[in-house]
């Protein structure tokens, strides 16, 4: 055997490598491919989590933490928040609650309308919600600043107050619905998309511009495959991709890949190298079929406790001759 496919399995390598030392070992396309897209989307994962899970989650905890304080009627700190939206929604909420202390009716009235034009409430996002759902309380339910009646728009202020910040937790929702169908596209392989997935992308990275970066790195990536040995690039240039925050899984992809560099694209020099051998999918691709029911075998430990048993059931299922390296005779001797 002078030239074998394989994918990234360091097992595999070494097993082939001390049955064939001579063979030229060929990494495959796919996997390379698979092993880049799969520390992206655990990046993604991450990424998700710190923009929009945790966002969300400081969001709830505004809410739960106004109720807790309205409802014990005593001052408190409210927690230091790690995004800056929901740091202006608790200076919004201290301001209300200060303006709301007041002893009449009347003074309540006058410093809430004064910190309604003031620049904190006017660069405040929440701004047009609130307003609109504060009037409704006067002009829907009639409400009048009154002895009688501020004790019914006290508690309505501060319900408008935790509805609005419900709206702006919804967008985040929505955005974190939008991000899981972006991601994928982010992903797909340019050659594989059609004007309708073009169109979708374009919209959804206006919503995430982060991911433009990301996005034009794999294209990239995915272009060398389709390039002659003369024009592609060395791949060091995934190393973009990389911060010191990034997933462990999304770096060893990156620092693999550029190690195995020259493995990766060694189906350029095949045709120079055995002018016999016919070029096909196969030099570059493993059969994805029998590394599936190789992992099955693998799996699957009952009833292959002898050798003649390992041998019998892995040929059978493989229907073809294998090679039991020796390393594995001396651990089952």
């Amino acid at each position: 055997m002078s030239f074998l496919t394989i994918d990234f399995s360091t097992r595999l390598e070494a097993g082939v490598k001390q049955i064939f030392p001579q063979v030229l070992l060929q990494k495959c396309v796919f996997h390379a491919i698979q092993l880049l897209t799969r520390g992206l989307l655990k990046e993604f994962s991450k990424r998700k989590k710190e923009l929009l899970l945790d966002h969300i989650k400081e969001w709830m905890l505004l809410r739960r933490t106004t109720l807790s304080l309205e409802k014990q009627g005593q001052p408190k700190n409210l927690p230091l928040f790690n995004f800056d939206d929901i740091e202006v929604a608790k200076k919004i909420y201290v301001h209300l609650r200060t303006c709301l202390s007041y002893d009449t009716p009347n003074q309540i009235e006058q410093h809430l309308h004064s910190f309604f034009l003031t620049s904190l409430f006017d660069s405040w996002k929440g701004k047009a919600v609130f307003l609109k759902k504060y009037h409704n309380i006067f002009i829907k339910k009639k409400r009048k600043y009154s002895p009688k009646g501020i004790r019914y728009i006290v508690p309505e202020i501060y319900k408008t107050f935790r509805s609005t910040i419900k709206e702006l937790r919804k967008e985040l929702e929505e955005s974190k619905s939008h991000f899981n169908k972006v991601k994928y596209l982010v992903l797909m392989n340019p050659g594989n998309m059609t004007p309708f997935h073009h169109k979708k992308l374009r919209k959804y990275l206006k919503e995430f511009p982060w991911l433009r970066s990301y996005r034009k790195l794999l294209v990239k990536y995915y272009y060398q495959f389709r390039l002659p040995a003369e024009k592609r690039v060395p791949l060091t240039f995934l190393s973009r991709f990389l911060t010191d925050t990034s997933h462990p899984w999304l770096k060893s992809a990156v620092h693999t890949l550029i190690e195995q560099e020259e493995n990766v694209f060694r189906y350029h020099c095949i045709p120079k190298l055995f002018p016999n051998i016919k070029f096909s999918k196969s030099i570059k691709v493993v059969n994805e079929s029998c590394n599936k029911l190789m992992n099955q075998l693998y799996y699957t430990q009952c009833g292959m406790r002898t050798l003649e048993n390992l041998r019998m059931r892995i040929s059978h299922r493989l229907d073809c001759p294998i090679i039991i390296s020796p390393t594995l005779l001396e651990k089952m001797t």
